[in-house]
């Protein structure tokens, strides 16, 4: 994926995501839009102005704006002045500015467009959102975890010896405080509830295979010899449709800007005029 395709896609996710961005608020009226709120030599600078001005920063940024608009209707005033002095002595015909401005132009008019056909065209509906979460509800599932203890001693001899205590009786978290190296002995070898891929290898290949309240033999790993006992279990279960549907949206949008922009290039006459410069279309 180009660079450019990936920041199309991301900021189209960023603006459904952002829950206080200026994508979110509701959309002026002509009449609040077209207000003119400063005019510089005759040129008239609107709301719209303003507001686009604000959308290059971020969602606190634009919070405080509305709480200090001077400041940032003045930056807006002041590009508007040096812009006017660029067109009286027409730099934009300078080709390095002119290159610029080209860029300029076709990165805010290629966002619009990607904004605009995923608003009207990608149907992102409650109902598509619920139809995606009922027919992958195994994509959207908490882990199985485990909660359990362990004691932790340098040598086979060691765990052995302490192995033999539990066998005989004695409370595991008691073993623990009075001969675990780890450091989680004071807390009776608690490592609290985890998932798969936190602990090494050779460690979670046994936990996650006791049943509760069942203690391992000891299990070498690089830090020494454990013993582990499993005190509870969770399996796994589907994540509920409310916390998944955000996710969900931002994975389908992005698999629809993708297929927008595949479906356009092949629509398009691209001829590369310097080999060095060709990509695979």
């Amino acid at each position: 994926m180009s660079c450019f395709r990936f920041s199309l896609i991301l900021m189209v996710v960023c603006l459904l995501a952002a829950p206080y961005g200026m994508a979110q608020q509701a959309p002026l009226t002509q009449g609040d839009a077209d207000e003119v709120l400063a005019t510089v030599n005759g040129t008239p600078l609107t709301k719209r102005h303003f507001d686009e001005l604000l959308r290059q920063y971020s969602p606190q940024t634009q919070a405080a704006a509305r709480q200090n608009k001077g400041r940032f209707m003045r930056e807006l005033v002041l590009q508007e002045i040096l812009a006017q002095e660029g067109r009286r002595i027409q730099i934009e015909n300078d080709p390095e500015v002119a290159a610029r401005l080209s860029l300029q132009r076709n990165s805010t008019l290629a966002r619009a467009v990607v904004q605009k056909y995923v608003a009207e065209q990608s149907g992102m509906t409650d109902e598509r959102l619920r139809e995606h979460y009922d027919n992958n509800r195994a994509s959207f599932a908490y882990d199985e975890q485990i909660t359990a203890r362990h004691i932790l001693l340098k040598t086979e001899a060691e765990a052995q010896a302490a192995l033999a205590e539990i066998k005989q009786g004695q409370d595991f978290a008691e073993v623990a405080k009075r001969k675990s190296t780890g450091p989680s002995a004071p807390d009776g070898g608690d490592l609290g509830t985890f998932g798969r891929g936190r602990m090494v290898p050779e460690f979670e290949q046994v936990a996650f295979a006791l049943n509760v309240g069942e203690v391992s033999e000891p299990v070498k790993t690089q830090f020494g010899y454990h013993i582990i006992m499993v005190t509870d279990r969770t399996g796994s279960a589907p994540r509920p449709f409310d916390e998944v549907k955000d996710e969900i949206r931002r994975t389908l949008t992005s698999q629809y800007v993708e297929s927008l922009i595949d479906d356009l290039q092949s629509k398009s006459n691209v001829d590369i005029k310097n080999p060095d410069y060709h990509f695979d279309q």
